[in-house]
């Protein structure tokens, strides 16, 4: 071989690219470092700084997705694996007839793994950005698991059933907080820094305790009427049941 073969061949080797990636596989990146670029920028970084941080083009980033909010969509779908409390539904129906407590200790046990510190960085930068949608698709009670709790417990406490008295404002608002109580959990170990003193299923148990009997109480009161107009006010918005 030649000097000018060898030195054209040395060429040809140094243009030679990398072996191109799968779709699906470039785009599970993409979405995988999109999660911890929103989650340390916020969602209204430009995505031609997304792409930068990740060595490809900007028009490489719309061959995989329609838009930006297409981008954002499927960040949220894949950090919390897509409508999780659609599972935590199908989880709480197939502990029918066990006690509330473990139930919900059933429920949340197996949901609360999936909120990592860069989860919960995307829900509170989803508000601070007025981004709100993703969440409601992916993570928002649904009224189909509020409803699967508040039968559980007007059954198990002999109130009438959603069939006979649709679910109350008050009842609904007790489920979110007893949600919200779980959630925290991560908020205290990923926001607040806090240390650890106990673990994740004694926290959970502990808290699902507290909401179970306070529930308990807060219902039975709901159920005499002992509450203002807005707290015994039917809830749910029609088209929301509907969709649900």
């Amino acid at each position: 071989m030649t000097d000018m073969t060898a030195e054209s061949s040395a060429r040809t080797g140094l243009r030679r690219r990398a072996p191109r990636l799968a779709g699906d596989t470039r785009r599970a990146l993409i979405v995988e470092a999109a999660s911890r670029f929103f989650a340390d920028q916020g969602f209204s970084g430009p995505t031609r700084d997304l792409a930068a941080s990740i060595g490809v083009t900007q028009a490489l980033l719309y061959r995989y997705f329609d838009s930006k909010s297409d981008l954002i969509d499927s960040v949220f779908a894949t950090v919390f694996q897509s409508r999780w409390c659609d599972e935590a539904v199908e989880r709480f129906d197939a502990s029918a007839g066990a006690p509330m407590v473990e139930r919900l200790v059933e429920v949340y046990e197996a949901m609360l793994p999936r909120m990592t510190p860069i989860a919960i960085r995307l829900l509170f930068r989803a508000g601070l950005d007025a981004c709100s949608e993703p969440v409601k698709a992916n993570i928002e009670l649904t009224p189909r698991f509020t409803s699967a709790l508040v039968e559980a417990w007007r059954r198990e406490d002999r109130l009438p059933s959603l069939a006979d008295r649709p679910l109350l404002e008050g009842e609904r608002s007790l489920v979110y907080a007893m949600h919200d109580a779980m959630i925290m959990i991560r908020v205290r170990e990923h926001v607040l820094q806090a240390v650890r003193r106990m673990s994740d299923s004694d926290q959970i148990r502990q808290v699902a305790e507290t909401q179970d009997a306070g529930v308990r109480a807060v219902m039975r009161r709901l159920h005499d009427g002992e509450a203002s107009d807005a707290r015994l006010s039917e809830a749910g918005d029609q088209d929301e049941l509907a969709a649900a």
